[in-house]
């Protein structure tokens, strides 16, 4: 086993949090089963109280495990490669879990993503007195705890494949996908100039379809489901373009397509606001495409849902351009400094 303190924090973290999610389950499933909004009886009452305390339960749990994945992405991009020899980066964490590396992030991913969605509805059920939601949202949460332990099994899992005397090969191994130079500069069999023309079109109108849902005063359904589209299409474009193009000119190296090495202080960390704005983008076009939907029927709480929709679209604009700004200028900037694009 793979012991380190700040892997023992992760881990640590994840069990407080485990622990409240299932404090509050229980009071959810009691919701699940006997909440009559309507019904003045003690039953009712005391259920009503409880819900209040498994809801803050629930959002402290969220948090939690929010910093978890922070520490988690923090340990594996620039902590844990230092006690594992030959390891460089991320890349060589994930060579020295043995294929687990990608099932944990899956695991965690999920959960943040299940936990949001929850969150989101249960802000708008706290916005009404009768708490119309309550019975969909208990149900919703109720899927949380079998989550959160697959996530913290597969933690063990992970990090318990990891024998620090064997060394990994890290970064090289990245090198021996290429076997030819057409190769290198392809991506599913596209070459990179298809890739950057998707990526700056879609970006366009990223920003250009956010930006008008949040001046939009009406109801445009037309604009919300384009705009949770046009980001989920975005966000595999973006990755590819990153990856196999944009980030050579942080590393300043041909064909190093390593994400992980973004994230280290030598390239600035630039991976942290690149990533976490892509995080963004994901979960506010989710929110964007579901949560109106969730509360169709509700007419209070759809026009609340419509606001947060606003909101999302202020949010999209704000960490496209963030993105736009670490990934773009750095290329601009090699190109009117030597004339030339890094990639010839």
């Amino acid at each position: 086993m793979f012991w380190h303190p700040l892997l023992l924090a992760i881990i640590s973290t994840d069990i407080v949090a485990l622990f409240l999610l299932l404090a509050a389950a229980i009071t959810y499933f009691r919701t699940a089963l006997h909440w009559q909004p309507f019904s003045a009886d003690s039953r009712q009452l005391r259920l009503a109280a409880k819900v209040k305390t498994a809801s803050i339960q629930g959002r402290s749990a969220f948090g939690i495990f929010l910093f978890s994945c922070l520490l988690l992405v923090f340990g594996i991009a620039n902590v844990f490669h230092e006690d594992i020899p030959g390891a460089m980066c991320g890349t060589g964490v994930y060579q020295a879990m043995a294929g687990s590396g990608p099932k944990l992030l899956l695991y965690k991913g999920f959960l943040i993503l299940l936990l949001q969605f929850w969150y989101e509805l249960e802000k708008l059920n706290r916005m009404q007195a009768d708490r119309p939601l309550s019975e969909m949202n208990a149900r919703i949460f109720l899927l949380t705890p079998p989550v959160a332990v697959l996530a913290l099994i597969q933690t063990f899992e992970a990090f318990a494949g990891i024998h620090s005397p064997r060394p990994v090969d890290c970064c090289t191994i990245l090198f021996d996908h290429f076997r030819t130079l057409q190769q290198a500069r392809s991506i599913a069999g596209l070459e990179d100039p298809w890739w950057i023309g998707a990526f700056i079109v879609l970006s366009m109108l990223l920003v250009g379809l956010s930006a008008a849902m949040y001046f939009s005063a009406a109801d445009r359904k037309k604009v919300r489901v384009t705009l949770a589209t046009i980001s989920l299409l975005w966000l595999p474009v973006a990755t590819l373009t990153l990856v196999n193009v944009l980030a050579i000119y942080h590393y300043e190296a041909f064909h190093h397509l390593c994400s992980w090495c973004l994230f280290l202080p030598e390239n600035d960390l630039v991976g942290y606001p690149l990533y976490g704005s892509m995080l963004v983008i994901g979960i506010e076009s989710i929110t964007i495409f579901t949560l109106p939907w969730m509360v169709k029927k509700k007419s209070y709480l759809y026009r609340l849902a419509l606001d947060r929709c606003r909101r999302a679209g202020r949010r999209i604009t704000i960490a496209a351009m963030i993105f736009l700004m670490f990934a773009a200028i750095p290329p601009i900037v090699w190109r009117l400094r030597y004339g030339v694009w890094l990639a010839g």
